[in-house]
């Protein structure tokens, strides 16, 4: 087959093929009429020809004739591929007929024939699977294909197909009652439309009663409005172990009546409603209005049940193991496919009716609803209850889209507390929030960019009803166990979700009702102390920083350059062991990572300068401050904030005009690069690959590191030595003209000195020391000697090579006096111009 799919792919890139290839592969299809038995290698022919209609059109001469295999192979699979016969030992159906169907749909030339016949074809086999004759595994491996990719279909038999899909709904439909106390479930008829309609209202009515009530005692935008919801515990046992759980003689009723429905009927029920959609988006406008209104009749009933389905604790069940685990995912999935062909039915109506709009209104509730029993749920982390509720949340955002913004109140009042509930959950706290996190980040998102221009003012309430929530304190003394954690992951996840809001939108009205939030917590609130709190508002304001707005760029650079400062000079106050994790992790993660992200992301020239001397001071004031600290290695200090500066650094023209200013700064740099040995070695050893902290208790051990900076191996992380790398392609000639050292006295003295404060303590590291600056540089700057850098020192290379050469051809002369001078003015040329 691989061999198939490479000559597919050759003839789609290649016309001049087509032909030739085209009647090779036709050959090896099954003929017509079907054989009783098809081979592999007919079947694999007869994928690879969908595969090749769906890649490239046939041209007009050729198109029935090189399509009729497939064709005909669609139009007699009722009554002959159902039949195990027909398929080779050991060949799966359910593969091949999922991929034929796919590339079918997506093929041009297939449109118009498939749609004179394929309704004929798929009505046989739903007839086929329903009297299980004659083996229901391959028809239902045909139906499951078709829900996934229907062919096209003529609108002249929508209803016929409507019609047949609806009867699948007949032998298993159920009504559903619920209120407070109490729901169940029976295997009766549906009790007819207007009852249907009036519960929709219950549902809608409440959804408001609650969402006034939430308004009316959260008007601060607290994060404890929704109590049931958002105090609700951790773990994985959140659903039902909260508030609103109902009594164990209901529970027993509920789960009675769930275990009465048969696996296969939900199984058949998630078909016939997957297909209902496939039909609604091929045809969708010919399906008479009362087909329309029963299917979501139907699936309003299966999504109805779910709140109640999905609070059931797994110890409650009679049922457990695989056949607890089956009817959990049949289940789910069928509830997510009456999701999906309810969204659509809604969406095919007429956009100015009433009626059409009183219905979006119920099904918004609803759907919200059945959002928060699977945020709630226990079964919340499986696969397919995350993409049940991803499902639920792109529906309610396609209703809301679909009116223009006249819905927009009616999904922002109660999105507020789903959006809460949604950060209570304690499994969401780690670096990957989950999918259930994303997706309403996603919705908040784009309900939000949404309504931009058509409810300014309610968009507005809603983001700051949201960020309020931050800087809420809880009462923690009133709270106890596992209450008491609630109130910060709901804080943690709320931070990561406004972070988000504020990178997609983009908007700096969006980062400027934000990010004072943000800074006003960091500042003078609860996370103004080490902690997790901390921790996730540094890594926010750091991610709206690199979005580029002036203003809060720099109110974001001030904080994190003074916090990182603030953090090295604690250090030297107090003894290690005393200092929080938090605020370790602060210093060496979170903060230069925040600084790496602004640097990475920031577009403005601009801002790019100011940002690039902002680092390059704070570097100057970090090292300075560590150099004040008797026993502590600077490079602790140093080392973390290099990779920032090297990507600042990456657009910077070292060949054009400097400041002064700018060029003390990178002369502070490679100072203290050499005095902390953060240089790399000359001599290239194995570096560690993870970041190694080291505090040195006296001034011999710095001299160690002077040592091991040249001779290796690079004792710190090796993304610093990397940095130093990038640092240097970007660094401006340090001298300036040929009467100026590389840095100040002061400091040259440093070096050379070693007696002084900032020296290493013998002559043997100063050395060392100078030598991995030159390294570090590429050995175009020595300490001890004059050194020019352009077209002066281009003209002195080209002088001294002229004088090598005329001495060195000169000692081969005779006369040994010529060759003894030759000698030592070669000697004294070497020593004078070693480079």
């Amino acid at each position: 087959m691989e061999a198939l799919t490479e000559l597919c792919d050759l003839v789609a890139q290649n016309p001049d093929l087509l032909a030739d290839k085209l009647a090779w592969i036709c050959s090896r299809c099954p003929p017509s009429p079907s054989p009783h038995r098809a081979s592999r290698s007919q079947l694999h022919a007869l994928l690879a020809l969908a595969r090749l209609l769906s890649l490239r059109p046939l041209p007009p001469s050729s198109s029935s004739s090189s399509s009729a295999p497939l064709l005909d192979f669609l139009r007699s699979f009722p009554s002959s591929a159902l039949r195990p016969s027909f398929w080779p030992q050991s060949f799966p159906p359910g593969p091949f007929l999922s991929d034929l169907l796919r590339f079918a749909s997506l093929a041009p030339d297939l449109a118009s024939p498939l749609s004179s016949f394929f309704a004929s074809t798929l009505l046989s086999v739903l007839d086929a699977d329903a009297d299980a004759d004659p083996d229901p595994a391959i028809a239902r491996a045909f139906l499951s294909a078709v829900a996934q990719n229907c062919p096209p279909v003529a609108p002249a038999d929508a209803d016929r197909l409507a019609a047949r899909l609806l009867d699948e709904f007949s032998s298993y439909s159920y009504s559903y009652s619920s209120d407070h106390n109490a729901s169940s479930l029976q295997s009766t008829p549906s009790k007819g439309k207007a009852k249907e309609e009036d519960h929709h209202r219950e549902i809608a009515d409440d959804a408001a009663s609650e969402a006034s009530s939430l308004s009316k005692g959260d008007a601060g935008g607290g994060a404890n409005g929704r109590r049931s919801s958002v105090g609700s515990g951790e773990g994985s046992g959140i659903g039902g172990e909260g508030a609103g759980e109902c009594s164990p003689a209901v529970v027993r009723q509920e789960v009675v009546a769930f275990e009465e429905e048969a696996i296969e009927g939900l199984e058949r029920q998630e078909m016939a409603f997957r297909l209902f959609g496939q039909i609604l988006d091929r045809v969708g406008s010919s399906i008479k209005t009362e087909h329309l209104e029963r299917i979501r009749e139907l699936a309003a009933k299966q999504l109805k049940s779910l709140p109640a389905f999905l609070k059931i604790r797994k110890r409650d069940w009679r049922e457990q193991g695989a056949q607890l685990k089956a009817r959990i995912n049949t289940k789910v999935s069928c509830c997510q496919a009456a999701t999906t062909v309810q969204v659509k039915s809604l969406l095919s109506l007429d956009t100015d009716g009433k009626s059409s709009k009183d219905a979006l209104r119920r099904t918004l509730a609803l759907l919200l609803d059945a959002a928060e029993a699977c945020i709630l749920s226990s079964w919340r982390k499986l696969k397919i209850c995350e993409e049940l509720f991803s499902t639920l949340l792109n529906g309610i955002s396609e209703i809301t889209v679909s009116r223009g913004g006249q819905l927009l109140r009616v999904l922002l009042i109660p999105l507020k507390p789903l959006v809460l509930t949604t950060c209570a959950q304690a499994d969401m706290s780690g670096n990957n929030p989950g999918a259930m996190f994303e997706a309403v980040t996603k919705l908040s998102c784009e309900i939000i960019e949404f309504g931009w221009s058509k409810d300014r003012a309610l968009v507005d309430t809603f983001i700051m009803g949201l960020a309020a929530c931050i800087r809420e304190r809880n009462d923690y003394e009133e709270q106890e166990g596992k209450e008491k954690q609630a109130a910060p992951v709901v804080q943690l996840n709320l931070i990561r979700l406004l972070a988000e809001l504020c990178v997609s939108v983009n908007k700096w009205e969006v980062v400027d009702m934000i990010l004072p939030l943000f800074i006003e917590n960091l500042e003078e609130g609860d996370a103004s102390s080490p902690g997790l709190l901390r921790l996730r508002l540094l890594d926010a304001v750091s991610r709206v920083a690199s979005l580029g707005f002036e203003k809060s760029y720099r109110e974001t650079v001030v904080l994190m350059t003074r916090s990182y400062l603030d953090k090295v000079k604690t250090l030297g106050a107090v003894e290690s062991n005393t200092i929080p994790p938090e605020a370790t992790t602060e210093r060496i993660e979170t903060l230069p990572a925040g600084f790496l992200l602004v640097a990475s992301h920031l577009t403005s020239l601009k801002l790019r300068s100011d940002y690039r001397h902002r680092l390059l001071s704070l570097c100057s004031d970090v090292g300075l401050a560590a150099e004040s600290q008797s026993g502590r290695s600077g490079a602790d200090f140093m080392g973390p904030l290099l990779p920032a500066v090297a990507e600042i650094c990456s657009d910077f023209d070292p060949s054009s005009n400097v400041e002064p200013s700018v060029l003390k700064l990178f002369r502070n740099l490679w100072f203290y690069i050499v005095l902390f040995g953060l240089a790399p070695p000359i001599q290239q050893n194995q570096m560690p690959s993870k970041f190694v902290s080291t505090s040195l208790n006296s001034v011999g051990s710095i001299s160690a590191i002077a040592l091991q900076a040249v001779v290796g191996p690079y004792m710190w992380n090796s993304q610093w030595a990397v940095a130093v790398q990038r640092i240097a392609q970007g660094t401006p000639p340090l001298v300036v003209s040929s009467v100026k050292w590389l840095e100040d006295e002061l400091e040259l003295n440093a070096l050379h000195n070693p007696g002084s404060r900032q020296g290493s303590g013998n002559e043997k590291a100063a050395v060392a020391q100078r030598a991995a600056l030159s390294a570090a540089l590429g050995g175009r700057v020595e300490e001890d000697r004059v050194s020019d850098i352009g077209q002066e020192a281009d003209v002195r290379e080209s002088v001294l090579s002229a004088h090598a050469c005329f001495l060195i051809k000169n000692m081969s002369q005779k006369d040994e006096h010529v060759r003894d001078i030759t000698v030592n003015l070669l000697t004294q040329l070497k020593e004078r111009f070693p480079q």
